[in-house]
């Protein structure tokens, strides 16, 4: 087994920050897309609720670590490999790519499989552009259909609207709404609820949340 270089350490180390800095961005732009379409379709602000740009990037930062921590343990089980199984693998992968050089495709042949590789990354690009509005719309429905929504992400909750019962913070007062509600959040004292398909704000010290309903 060869001994890592400090060149080939150095040339590691920046494919791993490359990386780890692609997937928190991604990260970041895919939470960011999903919050404005579902908090928008709803006729609110993400901020509304407590979802600020430090919230994201917070996010962001531990999916950009996790994805880091995954890269480490294959580093560190790439280098446990004995030198014998690492030259049989290479030698097999070779073998096989070899084998694939060596067939001999019609110039058809080739066009067709280049326009299908394009086309297949096409879908997979625009698939991954659109399942951010498409996921912002689907829960904006649920919600206001009176359904609970719990999205998360790689175990981070991403948004989490529960079915809560409200009552008057004064005895005497009826209830602001009847049944069940559903929350959608709260910041600076004010909570958001969705009642039979509306936005309703309502101060935190004007009423008591109890749960689950």
């Amino acid at each position: 087994m060869t001994r890592p270089t400090v060149a080939g350490i150095s040339e590691w180390a920046g494919q791993a920050a490359q990386i780890t800095t692609g997937v928190a961005g991604l990260s970041y732009a895919f939470g960011w897309v999903l919050m404005a379409r579902f908090y928008g379709t709803l006729g609110v602000e993400p901020e509304d609720v407590g979802i600020t740009f430090t919230w994201l990037v917070a996010r962001a930062f531990l999916v950009g670590l996790l994805a880091l921590t995954v890269l480490l343990v294959a580093r560190w089980l790439q280098s446990r490999a004995t030198a014998v199984r690492s030259t049989d693998l290479v030698l097999s992968v070779g073998t096989e790519v070899r084998s694939l050089m060596e067939v001999r495709l019609p110039l058809h042949g080739r066009h067709l499989l280049r326009g299908v590789a394009g086309a297949l990354v096409g879908f997979v690009v625009v698939s991954l552009l659109v399942l951010p509005f498409r996921l912002g719309d689907r829960f904006a429905t649920d919600a206001r259909a009176g359904k609970p929504v719990d999205f998360g992400l790689l175990g981070m909750s991403a948004i989490r609207v529960t079915r809560v019962r409200l009552a008057s913070a004064d005895p005497a007062e009826p209830p602001p709404a009847a049944g069940c509600v559903l929350r959608l959040g709260s910041n600076a004292g004010t909570s958001l609820f969705v009642v039979e398909g509306h936005v309703m704000r309502l101060s935190d010290q004007n009423v008591t949340v109890s749960s689950p309903c």
